[in-house]
């Protein structure tokens, strides 16, 4: 079975990378120029709040509410992986201008270092339940890459957003 500990600080990290996918995703929306963008990222982030409360499932099973909601109402960070940039103008090559495809690489990026996270837990974690919801987190993330991919791809060569009705979104 795995440690409680090692539950708790898998949360705490998974915590603050759906947090600043969330702001990334919120910024990217706001920043872009198209409307398929703006959809495509507004939905992205709204995916993060939900991963978050998936999170928030299994922590409070293991650990308990009360602690929960003083680590949500923290300020420390448990882990220190910049997955998600959370300022676009202190990324290289990125600035108040960065385009629309530099954002989708940055998010392909974020995606792939958090895939790469998850697995790790998934490979860390013997209690199934957790196995089967970080499985499914998984999942999501993937999607989310495959989707921005796409987009960068088609947006690369068209100049023009996919609807997101083809995306699946």
């Amino acid at each position: 079975m795995t440690k409680l500990i090692d539950v708790k600080d898998a949360i705490k990290t998974a915590i603050e990378m759906e947090r600043d996918g969330y702001d990334f995703y919120t910024k990217a929306a706001a920043r872009t120029s198209s409307e398929m963008g703006e959809i495509m990222f507004k939905s992205l982030a709204q995916d993060e709040v939900l991963h978050l409360e998936i999170f928030q499932k299994i922590f409070e099973e293991n650990v308990g509410s009360t602690e929960w909601d003083a680590l949500v109402n923290s300020s420390n960070k448990y882990a220190d992986l910049p997955v998600f940039p959370k300022d676009l103008e202190a990324v290289e090559g990125a600035n108040p201008d960065t385009s629309e495809l530099d954002a989708l690489h940055m998010a392909m990026d974020s995606e792939k270092d958090a895939i790469d996270y998850y697995t790790k837990i998934l490979e860390d974690t013997e209690d199934s339940e957790v196995k089967k919801i970080i499985e499914e987190i998984i999942e999501q993330e993937k999607n989310h890459y495959w989707i921005l991919h796409e987009e960068f791809t088609h947006l690369g060569k068209t100049g023009y957003w996919y609807d997101m009705d083809y995306l699946g979104g």
